[in-house]
């Protein structure tokens, strides 16, 4: 495993996150998406709360992940959202998932969040063990409806 270190995210990651999330969340993928995938998404997490979101980059520099979040304050309750968890698939299997949830946890946990939220496709058995071994638990299932507007013509 190379050398993988945690920080945050930078303008100068943009490309290479919007890149990298173009590969990983695709529709043919994840029909179900509910966000889309788009460079707009990525501007939105840097201008928004860029400190909510961090790169998992190797001794080239390369960007091994990410992890697009906020922080959503309602009333004198602090959430965590994390919207968008990628790692490279050449650089899967080395943990770098855990080690950047890790370092998202702890920004949470400096930042007074009381609740982490993260949703995920109900098919994403991958996704779904990760977060239970993280220690999420009682998932709600959330039922998304799609009308194809194209076949309404």
């Amino acid at each position: 495993m190379s050398e993988i270190k945690i920080r945050n995210m930078t303008i100068d990651d943009l490309p290479k996150i919007y890149r990298l999330g173009e590969k990983v969340f695709t529709l043919n993928k994840y029909p179900n998406l509910h966000r889309v995938w788009d460079e707009n998404e990525v501007v939105e997490f840097f201008v928004n709360d860029k400190e909510s979101c961090f790169v998992a980059v190797d001794e080239k520099n390369e960007i091994a992940g990410f992890i697009l979040s906020y922080i959503i304050h309602k009333a004198s309750i602090r959430y965590g959202y994390l919207v968008w968890l990628c790692i490279d698939k050449q650089y899967e299997k080395q943990g770098i998932a855990s080690i950047l949830f890790d370092k998202f946890l702890e920004h949470m946990k400096k930042n007074d969040v009381e609740t982490v939220i993260v949703d995920v496709e109900k098919s994403n058995e991958k996704a779904l063990n990760f977060f239970r071994n993280k220690g999420f638990s009682s998932p709600k299932e959330q039922i998304y409806l799609t009308l194809n507007l194209k076949d309404k013509k």
